[in-house]
């Protein structure tokens, strides 16, 4: 692969596989925004990265979530989920699992992520710790298999079997990344069935139980019901582990807002949303237009798919004031942040993955005044998902 283009001087299309755009994507976003806002991308798509235009057109009744599936490989299970299906279908699945994530119920989840965070940092202190693995994927994990009623003991597998999933979803996936995430995917498929017939012999009172219990009813299909069990058991640690992650970053590198956290609690919402801002876990979602549309002036048919580019969404100047600045006090009205997708399609467990990264945050900043990198960081990010490999950490008392 040859070197990475200069941004500054590079036009039109982003370079979707390069690796200094894997890295840091967001001087090219910057680029293609100010110069073409929306194109045709020779892979077969178009590409939109202005915030009013994901904000307006990213939920428009003509944009549609249910074609293309068949081409996502092991990911084509999602479309049995509320992520695949268009009303009426996402509206019935939603109703399903909407109660569990009141922010009554949240309130009483994060508990365990406090827990879970209080247990880790219980046997580091002096130690270096794992910023992504310890007190990322551990706590979400483990809160969410309290959620599904699961045993909580796999985390360390769960988290490699679905990294090794989410490469495939790039652009141009690297050679190999398809068997690979195929293998994977097929292996919490297997161990998600084995938890759900553990379950039906001995029957508790969770999520997992609820969804069972729905099949059993009809209310949902059999391949909807493991397809949803499976979607939260093997993402319930990913996204929101990768916020808590790069907070932690954010806190090592920038220690004047780790300071403001700590000393200030009225502004922890604000430090967390603009957390999930400055560099969210997913950086695009597709669609595939219902009928012709024109956004910017760019003529779009009936049945072409869009990537709406939420990364560089989250960084347009023409709505966030110095986007490339990390700000935790911009105003209410210019902090609205697409990270978490938005109309019908919003994320369903936003409410929880934004508790838990307070949760996990606060209990830190509770107990230690600073937090130092104790090494390079080690990513393995595509151009559609970022992912830390080891966040090594110095946290001092």
């Amino acid at each position: 692969m040859s070197s990475s283009p200069d941004p500054s001087t590079t036009p039109g299309a982003l370079p979707w596989d390069d690796p200094g755009f894997e890295l840091d994507p967001y001087p090219w976003y910057e680029r293609v925004q100010a110069h073409t806002p929306v194109y045709w991308d020779p892979l077969g798509f178009y590409v939109v990265t202005k915030y009013d235009d994901v904000m307006t057109y990213g939920k428009h009744r003509a944009m549609s979530v249910e074609p293309g599936w068949d081409s996502a490989g092991p990911w084509k299970i999602a479309r049995n989920t509320i992520i695949g299906r268009d009303d009426p279908d996402h509206m019935r699945l939603r109703r399903l699992t909407n109660k569990w994530f009141t922010p009554k119920m949240v309130r009483e989840w994060v508990t365990t992520a406090v827990q879970a965070t209080n247990d880790v940092l219980d046997t580091t202190d002096g130690h270096t710790v794992d910023g992504w693995h310890d007190l990322a994927v551990i706590p979400t994990h483990r809160t969410m298999c309290r959620v599904l009623q699961f045993p909580d003991h796999e985390y360390a597998l769960v988290k490699k079997l679905m990294g090794q999933t989410m490469p495939m979803l790039g652009a141009i996936p690297r050679a190999g990344t398809r068997d690979t995430a195929g293998a994977a995917f097929g292996a919490v498929a297997e161990h998600v069935n084995q938890l759900l017939a553990d379950k039906r012999a001995h029957p508790g009172d969770g999520l997992a139980d609820a969804l069972l219990a729905a099949a059993d009813r009809g209310e949902m299909s059999d391949e909807e019901m493991l397809a949803t069990v499976l979607i939260f058991y093997g993402l319930g640690h990913l996204d929101v582990g990768y916020v808590i992650a790069s907070g932690l970053h954010v806190f090592a590198t920038k220690p004047d807002v780790y300071q403001a956290f700590r000393e200030e609690s009225s502004i922890r919402d604000a430090v967390v949303n603009e957390i999930i801002r400055y560099d969210p876990p997913e950086l695009s979602f597709y669609r595939t237009t219902l009928e012709d549309i024109t956004i910017r002036g760019v003529d779009i048919a009936a049945g072409s798919t869009i990537r709406f580019m939420i990364g560089a969404a989250n960084r347009d100047p023409d709505y966030f004031d110095q986007p490339q600045v990390f700000d935790i006090h911009r105003p209410p009205e210019h902090s609205r942040n697409l990270s978490f997708g938005l109309g019908p399609h919003s994320c369903a467990g936003q409410v929880i993955s934004r508790a838990e990264t307070l949760a996990v945050l606060s209990t830190i900043a509770d107990r230690y005044r600073e937090i130092e990198l104790a090494e390079p960081v080690a990513m393995d990010n595509t151009d559609f998902s970022r992912h830390f490999t080891r966040l090594a950490l110095r946290l001092i008392p």
